[in-house]
């Protein structure tokens, strides 16, 4: 799956409904029926829909994670690219600018949204833990990147301003990118075809995001001129034993990292 660009986007993706939801396995109720899942957030332009995948308990838990990632890693990114938002009257026009001055004095200001400096956050991760054959772990490895996507609102910038452009939980882009990858196995292959992994990352029962989620030094070339996310099966083999997993690529057009996810296995192995 590919995920274009604004003004190149096609019609919604609407896979058949799941029927219970994807991460706890209820059947939801008469009060309170499942609801659809988007495989990626709706706020960064996921229009890869699962319908009635989610309960409403999930879906609070769920609904956090996105809401962070959009607003506190993405938010001035969403703005200037124009992704969907479910804002009353759309996007502001004007955005606060967290600035630093060259003595450490702190000043916010508000910035037209159009001049205001973009760049896309992400990490470059060494591989899931268990395909290296490490232990579950809940302390990341790697390093922080932050790439401009607007050379025009940096280049306006005073030489020694620094500004705050955004903040990241790498737990909690973890468990996002986790999210991704299980709805998009549930939504391709079926909810009753694997064994899943992801569940208690999601739902905040477990921290060890490293052991599923990490990165590909070494992503493979892909259409970055027109697709903004890809998101597609990678599986593999370690040690004998087969796992699946998914690719996420979240902002490709800007050479941002993949990120594989270990989202499960084949039913039938029995995990020491």
């Amino acid at each position: 799956m590919a995920r274009t660009l604004a003004g190149k986007r096609p019609p919604p993706t609407v896979h058949p409904p799941v029927g219970r939801c994807i991460y706890c396995g209820s059947e939801g109720s008469r009060s309170e029926p499942l609801g659809a899942e988007h495989i990626v957030p709706l706020g960064l332009g996921g229009d890869w829909i699962l319908p009635r995948a989610s309960c409403k308990a999930c879906a609070t838990i769920t609904g956090e994670i996105e809401r962070y990632c959009q607003r506190e890693m993405y938010g001035t990114v969403r703005v200037r690219m124009q992704l969907p938002t479910r804002r009353p009257g759309g996007h502001p026009t004007m955005l606060p600018l967290d600035i630093i001055r060259p003595d450490g004095r702190r000043e916010r200001r508000l910035v037209p949204s159009g001049k205001a400096p973009m760049a896309v956050l992400g990490f470059r991760f060494p591989p899931p833990g268990l395909l290296r054959g490490v232990p579950p772990a809940v302390n990341f490895e790697g390093e922080l990147i932050a790439k401009p996507v607007d050379d025009e609102a940096w280049r306006n910038r005073p030489e020694m301003e620094r500004f705050k452009i955004g903040q990241i939980n790498m737990l909690t882009f973890a468990r996002m990118l986790a999210q991704i990858a299980h709805a998009y196995m549930v939504a391709t292959a079926g909810l009753g075809s694997f064994r899943p992994f992801l569940p208690d990352l999601i739902l905040g029962r477990s921290t060890t995001a490293p052991y599923w989620v990490g990165g590909d030094p070494h992503p493979p070339a892909l259409d970055t001129a027109t697709a903004l996310h890809h998101v597609y099966r990678q599986d593999c083999l370690r040690a004998g034993r087969q796992y699946f997993l998914v690719a996420v690529h979240l902002f490709s057009v800007a050479s941002m990292p993949r990120y594989p996810v270990v989202v499960g296995e084949p039913h039938g192995w029995i995990r020491a």
